[in-house]
C-alpha cells in the first residue's frame, strides 16, 4: 500500500503544470522539503489549510497578495479557484512567473463533513510559487530651488524670497560677493606710471546681511514698496594694490576689516517677465568705491592728480537702479547701477549678473569713475533666510 501511495506521488509531481505562467526562463522552484506530498493541482477539491508564497526560494509574506486568493483555512478549495487565484495574481502586475501546487499535509485529516468529498484524506497547502519583477528605482532628479529675488548683486529689491510671497512682512536675506580682481582697466592721471592696468588681484569680500519691511505689496498699476537697512562686513584677503611714483611706494590702507552700514527705500514693479526696482541708500555704504580701486584713494589722488588736499572719495547717499529676468526659476540674468553722489571723481559701479552663462557664478563688475575705469571680476551668492521658499 505504501509503494501505492509513494508511486502516485512522484506521477503526480511529475504531471506537467496546466496553470503555471512563466517566461522563457523558469521560476525557481519552491522547496519540496517539509511542505508534504504533492498532489495534482488538476485534482480537487480539496480542504484548504495554509497559503504560502516563496521568491527566489524564500517565503515572502506579502498580505496584499495573500488577500487575492480564495483558498481560506478550513474550507473547500477547488481546481476551479486555484486557476482564478492565478489568473487574479497575475493581474497585480508584480510577478513574471507564478506556478502553483498543491501539498498534502500529513497528519492534518479533514474535517469528517469534507471527508467523502476531498480528493485527499488530509488538509493541504497550497503553494505559489513567484518570480517578481525587477523594479528600477527612480531617477532622483535634483531640482534646484529658485533664485532669492530680494536683490540683484549689492542692490536690493522690494520683494521678498523667491518672489511667491506677495503679502506685506519681513525678510532676511545673507548676501556674499567676492571681487576677486581687475580684469582690465584705464586711468588718464597725470602722474601714473601705467595708463593700462589688468590682472591685478583685489581680494576683496562683501559679506551682507539685508534685512527689509514690504510695506506695499505690487498691484497690476502700483509698484511693491519695502524699506530696509544693510550690514556689510568687508574684509580683504590679500592688501589693496599699493600706489607708486617715482620714488615712491605708499600702502593705501593697512585696515583690512570694515563694516559698512545702509538705510535704504526701494520700489520694485514687474513688467511682464522684466523685474525693475530702484531706490536710495543712505549710509557709509558710499565708502564701498573707494575700496575696490587704488586709483580712487587718497594717496593716488595725492601722487597721480597732485591733490594736495587730502580729498577722499567717499559719498553718504547712494540711488540705485536694477533690472533683472528669470531665464528659469534658478537662472536669473541682470545688471545694477550705483551712483556714488557728492564724492570726488563721481564714480558709479554697474554691476552685471551674467555668470551662470558660465557655469560658474562669474559676474562682472564696471567700476567707472572721472579719469578712467576698472572691469572687475566678481563671484556672488545670495541666500535667502527669511521667509524660506
Amino acid at each position: 500500500m505504501l509503494a501505492v501511495l509513494l508511486g502516485a506521488a512522484v506521477s503526480a509531481a511529475a504531471q506537467p503544470n496546466p496553470w503555471a505562467v512563466a517566461p522563457a526562463t523558469a521560476a525557481p522552484a519552491a522547496p519540496a522539503l517539509s511542505l508534504g506530498s504533492p498532489l495534482p493541482v488538476s485534482g480537487g477539491p480539496w480542504v484548504a489549510a495554509e497559503v504560502l508564497f516563496f521568491s527566489a526560494g524564500r517565503v515572502v509574506a506579502d498580505y496584499a497578495w495573500r488577500d487575492s486568493v480564495r483558498a481560506r483555512r478550513g474550507h473547500l478549495y477547488t481546481a476551479a479557484d486555484l486557476q482564478s487565484d492565478v489568473q487574479d495574481l497575475m493581474t497585480l502586475g508584480r510577478f513574471t512567473a507564478l506556478t502553483p501546487s498543491i501539498y498534502a499535509i500529513p497528519g492534518s485529516p479533514v474535517p469528517s463533513e469534507f471527508s467523502a468529498v476531498s480528493v485527499s484524506t488530509n488538509q493541504v497547502r497550497v503553494v505559489f510559487d513567484v518570480t517578481e519583477k525587477v523594479v528600477e528605482a527612480p531617477k532622483v532628479k535634483i531640482v534646484t530651488p529658485p533664485t532669492a529675488v530680494g536683490g540683484v548683486l549689492l542692490t536690493p529689491t522690494a520683494w521678498r524670497g523667491a518672489g511667491r510671497f506677495e503679502n506685506p512682512g519681513m525678510a532676511l536675506d545673507i548676501n556674499a560677493a567676492y571681487f576677486i580682481g581687475r580684469l582690465y582697466g584705464k586711468t588718464s592721471y597725470l602722474d601714473a606710471p601705467r595708463k593700462t592696468n589688468y590682472i591685478d588681484r583685489i581680494g576683496l569680500w562683501t559679506l551682507t546681511a539685508d534685512g527689509k519691511m514690504q510695506v506695499q505689496s505690487e498691484s497690476t498699476l502700483r509698484p511693491a514698496v519695502a524699506v530696509g537697512g544693510q550690514a556689510m562686513l568687508l574684509f580683504r584677503d590679500s592688501p589693496q594694490p599699493t600706489v607708486t611714483a617715482p620714488g615712491v611706494s605708499v600702502k593705501i590702507d593697512t585696515k583690512n576689516t570694515k563694516i559698512l552700514t545702509d538705510g535704504y527705500f526701494v520700489a520694485s514693479k514687474k513688467f511682464g517677465p522684466i523685474r525693475t526696482s530702484a531706490g536710495m541708500m543712505q549710509g557709509t555704504i558710499g565708502n564701498l568705491a573707494a575700496n575696490m580701486s587704488e586709483f580712487l584713494s587718497p594717496e593716488a589722488l595725492k601722487f597721480y592728480l597732485r591733490d594736495t588736499a587730502g580729498t577722499q572719495v567717499v559719498s553718504r547717499t547712494v540711488p540705485f537702479a536694477n533690472v533683472f529676468y528669470l531665464l528659469k526659476p534658478d537662472f536669473p540674468i541682470g545688471v545694477e547701477v550705483m551712483k556714488f553722489n557728492g564724492a570726488a571723481r563721481r564714480p558709479m559701479l554697474i554691476n552685471f549678473k551674467l555668470g551662470r552663462f558660465l557655469k560658474l557664478n562669474f559676474d562682472l563688475a564696471l567700476l567707472k569713475y572721472q579719469g578712467g575705469y576698472d572691469l572687475l571680476g566678481v563671484f556672488q551668492f545670495r541666500y535667502n533666510h527669511f521667509p524660506k521658499r
